[in-house]
């Protein structure tokens, strides 16, 4: 099978030398997706792409963000005869073992899309800051919930595998052309799980924290993976409508949410009453809220389950440990 690596350089010319210089045996192209940036990374890649015939560098002309960049690769890998693209980033942040266990996982399990796990016990190698570790946590919990697939986790992880088939009808939204793109793409693969059967892993690889710099902006991140949590939510009802063994985990979920908004009116009722103006029997209200809060909870782990369930046979979380 011939493949692709595609990397990401905002600013690397610090590691790209060696990202390249590792790498260019390994694929039959390298696509490397420059970013705008304002070091000496052009023309560090101007002088590799004499040396390599397989690099193929294309320059944003003006900086467009992480994830309109990823788009920019991904239509290049289209326009490939690759098979299958292993895409990093140009700081040399994942191990090149890793990439290498990617590549020998696909030859013999031919997966569509594989994501990658840092939160193991050998994942993180030196020091993550503490606003990334607390962030990909939350995230991780958010990907479950707008998945249904609970065994999904780090959905920021930038290290991941993809088949040409898989991508079909991908196209980044402008929400996530700076931040945040990996989360979308999760979603995205996730749905085919459901709609087109695609064969999902899940990798444990090591991610080393170093000098590397990051331009992450938490507050943004967390935004939008709130509203796109709540978005792909509310989209997964409904699709499941249309498939027989996710029907019945659609309506709990709607029953789930009935239930969530009767327990937050009642609750509502109840705070008007003791510390307003409001006439009213407090307990009665209290007691109501309770009850439908704790309905709302036994539904939506239901239908949780039944999803997570049915992702049991297309979805494969894959140790560290393959050789």
């Amino acid at each position: 099978m011939k493949k692709s690596l595609l990397v990401l350089a905002y600013n690397e010319e610090s590691y790209l030398n060696d990202v390249i210089n590792s790498y260019s045996s390994l694929f039959n192209e390298i696509i490397v997706v420059n970013d705008k940036s304002t070091d000496s990374t052009q023309n560090i890649l101007l002088k590799l792409e004499n040396l390599y015939p397989n690099l193929n560098v294309i320059n944003n002309q003006k900086n467009l963000g992480a994830g309109k960049s990823f788009e920019i690769g991904i239509n290049q890998f289209i326009l490939s005869d690759s098979d299958y693209v292993i895409k990093i980033d140009g700081d040399n942040q994942f191990s090149k073992k890793d990439v290498l266990r990617l590549i020998k996982l696909n030859e013999t399990n031919q997966f569509d899309f594989v994501k990658c796990d840092r939160f193991w016990s050998e994942g993180i190698v030196g020091e993550i800051p503490t606003i990334r570790y607390v962030g990909n946590s939350f995230a991780s919990i958010l990907i479950k919930i707008a998945t249904g697939n609970w065994k999904i986790n780090d959905p920021l992880n930038g290290l991941f595998l993809i088949s040409k088939k898989a991508l079909g009808d991908f196209e980044m939204p402008k929400f996530f052309y700076r931040y945040g793109y990996p989360f979308f793409l999760t979603i995205f693969m996730s749905k085919k799980i459901v709609t087109e059967s695609i064969k999902f892993g899940q990798y444990q690889n090591k991610v080393e924290y170093g000098g590397q710099k990051s331009g992450l902006r938490a507050s943004v991140i967390f935004y939008k993976l709130i509203y796109t949590t709540l978005k792909s939510y509310f989209a997964k009802i409904k699709m499941k409508l249309y498939f027989s063994d996710l029907q019945s985990s659609s309506f709990l979920d709607i029953a789930s949410i009935f239930s969530f908004i009767v327990s937050i009116y009642s609750f509502i009722n109840f705070f008007y009453i003791r510390y307003g103006n409001k006439i009213g029997i407090q307990s009665s209200w209290f007691l109501t809220g309770l009850l439908f809060f704790l309905f709302f909870i036994f539904l939506f782990n239901r239908s949780q389950s039944i999803e997570s369930d049915y992702y049991q046979n297309n979805f494969s979380k894959i140790n560290n440990d393959i050789k």
